[in-house]
């Protein structure tokens, strides 16, 4: 598992920051890596820490980064755009994300979630508050609402993340289908 944690640390830094930050933090973590017993949020906690104080950036925005990095990941992308029609809908089905995560990645450890709805308000409510899973879903909504075309203030207070929807159609959304064009194309 942490190989596969370690080479989406690598893209995503690589990609993000450029490939001397990946070698660096790739070579202060060989260690991690022989250790396969330690948990995979302390195995990217160690890795984004090094690239966090490399940067001199906070750990938290490390971690909401690559929330946000994930996204742009086509098959990432359409496995979240597949959960709800608009933003909002969205929202209410992440409690379903940890058992989604489970049925790919079994030993990931997605915290349960709790959703509570509140007029324009949705609270996302970790059962284990952890400050990386936090901020990495905190990474992971704010890029979907761009994607939705939504405009809203996504904050972390206590046991969870609060976002207030503004305006669920604020700009027009990334398009969307169920299916990609090359393969739709192919089934016609």
């Amino acid at each position: 598992m942490n190989r596969l944690i370690d080479h989406a640390l690598r893209a995503f830094l690589a990609r993000t920051y450029g490939p001397d930050l990946a070698r660096f933090v790739a070579d202060e973590t060989d260690v991690l890596r022989a250790l396969p017993e330690l948990p995979v949020v302390e195995f990217a906690t160690a890795g984004l820490s090094r690239a966090a104080n490399y940067v001199s950036k906070p750990t938290s925005e490390m971690f909401e980064d690559l929330g946000a990095w994930m996204t742009r990941i086509e098959p990432i992308r359409r496995l979240l755009r597949f959960s709800g029609r608009d933003f909002h809908d969205f929202l209410l089905r992440l409690e379903e994300l940890p058992g989604r995560s489970h049925l790919v990645l079994p030993r990931l450890g997605v915290p349960a979630l709790t959703i509570k709805a509140e007029d324009r308000s949705v609270w996302l409510i970790m059962a284990d508050p952890d400050p990386a899973w936090q901020h990495l879903l905190m990474g992971i909504v704010r890029s979907m609402a761009d994607d939705y075309g939504a405009l809203c203030v996504i904050s972390v207070e206590a046991a969870g993340i609060r976002v207030d929807v503004c305006d669920d159609q604020f700009a027009e959304g990334r398009r969307f289908m169920l299916q990609e064009a090359a393969v739709a194309g192919a089934l016609s």
